[in-house]
């Protein structure tokens, strides 16, 4: 939002200072948070589909260490390929870590990353109906 608003002149002392003054144009820009730079954690879900081949297992396997290594076993998982946990990060770096950091295979594999807290989601993989997801997600 931008608005413009003129410096109150009891505020300004001299004659100079207040010609030089003019209007001064006030910015309110809203920045959504996107990091947890504060030091608070981020809610997380992470949901996931992995393609049935027979290199199936080790990817999962190498995935689900993942998340255990990045969550020190501090997780919800007792439905199927869905965590919930906290961690001070964000979608994207959450994301790309357990892409990297594991055998995940984004040509077939699928992966969403969900920050529940700052309302921002990270996806790997072919997804068929993302406008889908966006529209039901909001965001």
């Amino acid at each position: 939002m931008f608005g413009i608003s003129v410096p109150p002149r009891q505020g300004v002392m001299n004659k100079k200072a207040r010609s030089m003054a003019g209007i001064w144009l006030r910015a309110i820009v809203v920045i959504p948070t996107i990091a947890t730079t504060d030091g608070t954690m981020a809610n997380f879900i992470v949901t996931f589909e992995f393609k049935s081949d027979d290199t199936r297992k080790a990817r999962y396997d190498s995935f689900v260490k993942k998340i255990n290594e990045l969550t020190a076993y501090k997780h919800w998982d007792e439905t199927t390929s869905f965590y919930c946990f906290r961690l001070d990060t964000t979608a994207d770096d959450l994301c790309s870590s357990l892409y990297v950091g594991s055998d995940f295979n984004a040509t077939k594999d699928i992966m969403v990353v969900i920050d529940v807290t700052n309302k921002n989601k990270a996806v790997k993989g072919p997804l068929e109906y993302s406008s889908l997801l966006d529209l039901y997600l909001g965001f």
